[in-house]
């Protein structure tokens, strides 16, 4: 209904709910407004009556209807959360209206907690919501543990912002006061355990918190261990992760030596492994409104058309250091809860393993990378086909099937991580790990996630201490390793390879030293982790990279001559001259038996370092740049990009923003400065116009409007530049930047003039 003004008149606009910290873009949902309504209607009903009158009243018109008693529970609630200095008076008559033990006003309030827009709520609304919460526990109202259920989800991992931390404190202070009630509830007690457990990790510099949280955590898993152990394996990577805090290490210690003091029941930490993780356990650490996002990806977006809805994704959830513990939990939420149907997996929609590897390119940490491969392969560790989903291996099949080709090191990354976790991640139970993951990719075969394994095993671009470990973890999908017998010292003779062999030569060393493993029959042997007290342990493991490093030697260079205009950019920017020199590669043999060929650059002509400022890039194709191996992260936005270029009419603003995207991405990793300044070349044909800068700076002069300005792709490509151009900036991003505009100008030495001349107008 309209509200009433100070003069009686009713007001055009009806009133806004106060539940939210809404934008003013933000729409009010149709429930909100319901709960206002509601609570205007009940202030007009009550105002002026006595106390007996308001109950009269109140009592007649519960009775009436259904719908008039909800209307009433509505109102009420509302009154609760937005008014805190009557809340007492709007509890009482609650009990008086309430027909239906408390169930419409739980829903209610479970309605608001499972809102996408939860983290926007007002502070005082979710003090007044843990409040009401308390005074339904103490009547014992019914479905109030399903509430808080939905509330543990709301706890955002990952994040330390001040809204967050609160909110934890609230629950953490909720769990305490309550903790008579909370014993009453198994599945709630187990969830509780499994969250504080997660987010002991975020509030290591919240020293209070954190301590409160681990006593908590450690005071229900010694009390209530068979109800904790509901959780199955994902409870021993939780306490992994925490187990060198002192008061989990004592419970670590116990748990693995001396299991029966914890709880008669509890045999041994493989009776834990064993159990797969329940998906409810699963999906708590992900928030409803991550979930909305993250299914809308998966079961709507071609895999096409991902990259840009993941890089919100990342952006507003994973953007800030203490969200790298996020990366896991939402890892296991795609493997053990995201089981697309049959339709889907039919269709063009993302698959879940192209969406994981978009995921991992975001990490920058080896120690997250290791954490992240861990929660991608855990089910295989301890795989059981009786009690296993098949669901929960595939993503990783695929993963290692479908990117040998384009990005084998990530193949051979996961496969060496595989064959490492088998022996390493708990030694007492090697062997069973290892026939648990034989058997994994055994019913992976055998149910059709994939053919076979051998193309994988017969890639050329595969290592043979690969195919060993395929060997190792596989062997009834794949045949021994055969390699080539090593050569005698006098077959090496006899080849002209030496001179001559003395007793004590070294060549044999060496080759042996490169084939690594001489028979067949030899088996990889996984890295030995350095024994500690819990029996398993990661923290030794040699971590393969996300993005797979790029050693190269760089050839000699002489001083640079440069024009003039690009002797500005480079002063502008603080670059060296050596910055100037792109890596490339350099032979070692080649340079050890002729000096002479190696490049300088001031033996240059004087004209071509006039008209290229440096020594040119590597000759590249643009087939050639698509290939390198350091650009897996961008997925298809390259590719996307030079079907634009090449295409009859070019759509210069989609390049553009496609360009933008590149570079953005370009600045957040280790991809070859070369390969990507090569492929945004290719946006400069002799078909694209050229925009005259000179001409749009004296149109912004005079004041016109930006309808006179010609946005070419130049254009937009130093848009994206410039952000990170920021004086007195100097950060890793800002850095590569500055390298892919050198080598941008040195392409095209047009490009340094429009900068200097675009910097003054930005």
């Amino acid at each position: 209904m309209a509200d009433v003004a100070v003069d009686g008149t009713m007001s055009p606009l009806p009133p806004q709910p106060q539940l939210f910290q809404l934008d003013p873009i933000d729409t009010v949902e149709p429930w909100q407004q319901e709960l206002v309504d509601c609570f205007q209607s009940l202030t007009v009903l009550i105002a002026g009556r006595s106390q007996v009158e308001v109950h009269e009243k109140l009592q007649q018109k519960a009775s009436e209807s259904m719908r008039s008693h909800a209307e009433l529970v509505n109102g009420l609630i509302y009154g609760i959360l937005t008014v805190p200095s009557e809340s007492n008076n709007y509890f009482r008559l609650l009990n008086i209206v309430s027909r239906d033990g408390f169930g419409h006003a739980v829903g209610r309030l479970q309605q608001l907690i499972t809102a996408h827009k939860f983290a926007q709520v007002q502070s005082e609304v979710r003090t007044q919501l843990f409040w009401v919460l308390s005074e339904l526990v103490k009547i014992s109202a019914h479905g109030v543990d399903q509430v808080l259920l939905a509330l543990t989800r709301q706890v955002r991992s990952g994040d330390v912002a001040q809204g967050n931390v609160r909110l934890c404190r609230l629950m953490l202070q909720f769990m305490q006061t309550n903790y008579d009630w909370l014993m009453g509830f198994p599945v709630l007690v187990a969830t509780t355990a499994y969250m504080f457990g997660r987010l002991v990790l975020d509030h290591s510099r919240i020293t209070d918190l954190r301590a409160q949280e681990c006593e908590l955590v450690v005071r229900l898993l010694r009390e209530r261990f068979n109800e904790c152990s509901m959780v199955g394996r994902d409870l021993v990577r939780m306490l992994q992760d925490v187990a060198q805090i002192p008061i989990f290490h004592d419970f670590w210690h116990d748990m693995i030596y001396r299991p029966r003091s914890i709880s008669p029941l509890f045999a041994g930490i493989e009776q834990l492994l064993r159990v797969p993780t329940p998906r409810m356990f699963l999906a708590n650490r992900v928030t409803y409104d991550m979930e909305s996002r993250l299914l809308f990806i998966l079961e709507h977006l071609p895999a096409t058309a991902f990259s840009r809805n993941l890089m919100w994704f990342v952006q507003r959830y994973l953007s800030t250091p203490e969200s790298e513990s996020l990366f896991s939990d939402l890892i296991r939420f795609i493997v053990g809860v995201v089981h697309p149907s049959n339709a889907v997996l039919a269709s063009n929609v993302v698959p879940r393993y192209v969406f994981l590897g978009g995921l991992l390119r975001f990490i920058r940490s080896q120690v997250v990378a290791a954490n992240a491969k861990l929660a991608l392969f855990y089910d295989w560790l301890f795989y059981d086909p009786k009690v296993d989903n098949i669901m929960n291996i595939e993503p990783g099949v695929l993963i290692i099937m479908l990117s040998v080709d384009k990005y084998t090191f990530m193949t051979e990354s996961f496969v060496e991580f595989l064959a490492y976790a088998t022996d390493a991640y708990a030694p007492t139970h090697a062997v069973a790990v290892r026939m648990s993951v034989g058997q994994a990719m055994q019913d992976a075969v055998a149910k059709g996630v994939v053919v076979s394994i051998m193309p994988v095993y017969e890639h050329p671009r595969i290592e043979v201490t690969i195919r060993q470990s395929l060997y190792y973890l596989f062997p009834q999908l794949v045949p021994p390793v055969v390699l080539p017998p090593v050569p005698t010292d006098a077959e090496l003779c006899e080849a002209g390879d030496v001179d001559s062999v003395d007793v004590g030569s070294t060549v044999t060393s060496d080759i042996n030293d490169t084939l690594l493993l001489n028979s067949a029959d030899t088996m990889p042997v996984a890295p030995t982790a350095e024994p500690t007290s819990n029996g398993l342990s990661l923290a030794k493991e040699p971590v393969v990279p996300v993005i797979a490093p790029q050693p190269v030697k760089k050839v000699q260079t002489a001083p640079v001559i440069l024009d003039p205009v690009s002797r500005m950019f480079q002063e502008e920017l603080g670059v060296t001259d050596a910055d100037l020199a792109p890596e490339t590669p350099a032979d070692d043999t080649d340079i050890a038996s002729d000096a002479n060929d190696i490049i300088e650059i001031g033996s240059m002509p004087e004209d071509v370092a006039l008209v290229t400022g440096s020594l040119p890039p590597p000759e590249l194709t643009i087939e050639q740049a698509l290939e390198d191996k350091s650009l897996w992260l961008f997925g298809s936005t390259l590719q996307t990009f030079v079907d634009c270029v090449s295409s009859a009419e070019p759509d210069v603003k989609q390049m553009g923003d496609l360009a933008k995207e590149i570079v953005d991405m370009f600045a957040q990793s280790e991809a070859s400065v070369h390969s990507i300044a090569c492929i945004l070349l290719a946006g400069f044909t002799e078909s694209l116009e050229m925009e005259d800068v000179e001409m749009s700076a004296e149109l912004k002069a005079a004041g016109e409007t930006d309808d006179a300005l010609e946005h070419d792709f130049l254009h937009y490509l130093l848009a994206a530049t410039s952000s990170y151009m920021r004086e007195g900036e100097s950060t890793g991003s800002t850095r590569r930047v500055q390298q892919l505009l050198l080598q941008l100008t040195a392409a095209k030495v047009d490009i340094g003039f429009r900068w200097l001349l675009y910097s003054v107008t930005i």
